[in-house]
């Protein structure tokens, strides 16, 4: 099923990427002979208006046949000083009409991707994150490298504003330092009532291609849910429990609670806990093997985005694929620069596995959920397929 959904949603895009050129070259006067949605063996035709329409086998791709756009080629394996064109082929039309139905592929695909995000803006989603308050990483992964420590940030610091974009949650930062590795970055910090500024440089991870500095998100140690049946559920412990300290060690965040957990050892767990309406400090000991999960989820907030009216949203969508077009372009840059191409660039088969699983692990969670989640990943394929055909290599569908 994955895949079908995959292929499904895949083939959406490549529609309205040919849908494009066969109006556009009808539009032109430029007759379209056949209109594939796949590549290959073809499965099913049918011929209307001299136009054969197509399901071929292969899904990744598709293609609309136009008259005479063999024509150049055919001119360069001859040697002839013209090329040849019959009225109603490709190259019997203007440079400009034939430009313009070059373009209108990629084009359709960039219209989509407005028309995605619009809705998303119109529908609203839900989504959850931690705050802006931060935990230096290598203070429970020593191994990791942290340049935010190095550069003077500490745990508990909130971070208010990166290069003066307000932050609200840990997925503001995410975003914005993701998108700017190796950029010197200004950061805005709340500590002890007092803001100050820190310059930190995210530091380019190449297995995934994105900026890291180093942080952890801050969770407050709540429990939200209790795995059936694991250490936690045997020793006592229930959803809304405050775990306050392990050991005597006082615990703040959910990450400090991985930090003191003893392996192989009886850990002490003190909890606050609200019975008939007053907070009572409880304790739990149970014995922790080595990297066994203890079965504990915790409560991470819970946001809810803006909606728009039709017009703002229409705006809203204008920015965010200008956005995405920005951020592909910065991530094309990336690949020159020693990253992983094996974990950071997927191919077609990945995608539509990916893709697969965003439309059934989102519609699982609700309507909503599912429309906003395949729009998000079919607007981000839509731009790289804008892009990609943009650029001046044939095999992209580029060149003009």
């Amino acid at each position: 099923m994955t895949i079908i959904l995959g292929i499904l949603c895949l083939g959406l895009i490549i529609f309205l990427h040919e849908l494009g050129h066969f109006f556009a070259a009808r539009l032109c006067g430029v007759k379209v002979e056949s209109f594939s949605i796949g590549m290959g063996p073809v499965l099913f035709h049918k011929t209307i208006k001299d136009t054969d329409y197509r399901i071929s086998l292969l899904p990744f791709g598709g293609y609309c046949g136009m008259k005479g756009e063999q024509a150049f080629k055919e001119a360069l394996e001859n040697n002839l000083d013209i090329i040849p064109s019959e009225s109603g082929s490709f190259y019997a039309v203007h440079p400009l009409k034939r430009a313009l139905i070059a373009m209108a592929g990629p084009f359709m695909n960039l219209f989509f991707a407005i028309i995605a995000f619009s809705i998303i803006a119109m529908v609203g989603y839900t989504y959850y994150s931690a705050g802006n308050q931060v935990i230096m990483a290598d203070e429970i992964y020593p191994e990791i490298q942290s340049v935010s420590h190095e550069a003077g940030l500490k745990t508990g610091d909130k971070i208010l504003k990166i290069n003066n974009s307000p932050v609200k949650t840990f997925s503001d930062i995410s975003e914005i330092v993701g998108t700017n590795p190796e950029n010197k970055l200004d950061f805005e910090i709340l500590r002890d009532n007092e803001i100050f500024n820190i310059e930190i440089t995210p530091k380019l991870d190449t297995e995934s291609g994105l900026g890291k500095i180093g942080i952890l998100n801050w969770i407050e140690p709540v429990i939200e849910s209790v795995d059936n049946d694991s250490l936690a559920f045997n020793a006592g412990l229930l959803p809304q429990d405050r775990i306050v300290a392990i050991n005597n060690i006082l615990i703040r965040n959910t990450a400090e609670i991985r930090k003191n957990i003893y392996s192989n050892d009886y850990s002490t767990f003190q909890v606050e806990r609200i019975i008939d309406g007053e907070k009572r400090l409880l304790e739990f000991n149970f014995f922790v093997k080595q990297d066994e999960p203890i079965g504990l989820q915790f409560a991470v907030p819970q946001h809810e985005a803006k909606k728009y009216s039709f017009f703002p949203a229409i705006s809203y969508g204008i920015k965010e694929t200008n956005k995405m077009i920005g951020l592909t372009f910065k991530s094309i840059s990336l690949l020159f620069k020693g990253i992983n191409l094996t974990n950071a660039v997927s191919g077609p088969v990945r995608i539509t596995v990916m893709l697969g699983d965003t439309v059934q692990s989102g519609f699982s969670a609700g309507f909503r959920t599912g429309l906003v989640s395949t729009l998000n990943f079919l607007a981000l394929i839509s731009v790289s397929l804008f892009i990609m055909n943009l650029l001046p290599i044939p095999i992209l569908d580029g060149g003009l």
